[in-house]
């Protein structure tokens, strides 16, 4: 199981990477643009809208790390 990355590196500006292995889901870079205690809005380079991300949801959070 991967060590989730705390919330405290996910700042406005920020990059994460998302890759769950899965075709067109792997290496996605995003940049955050809201954080609060419980979430983040982040905009995929790929995607026209931007997608609200809990921490508590493993399905997201599970593969993100803070990108480059």
């Amino acid at each position: 199981m991967k060590l989730a990355v705390p919330h405290a590196e996910f700042t406005p500006g920020s990059r994460i990477i998302y890759n769950d292995g899965r075709q067109g889901h792997t290496d996605v870079a995003a940049t955050v643009i809201e954080v609060d205690s419980a979430q983040m809005i982040v905009q995929f380079e790929d995607r026209a809208d931007t997608t609200r991300i809990k921490f508590s949801d493993s399905n997201w959070m599970d593969y993100i790390t803070i990108g480059q």
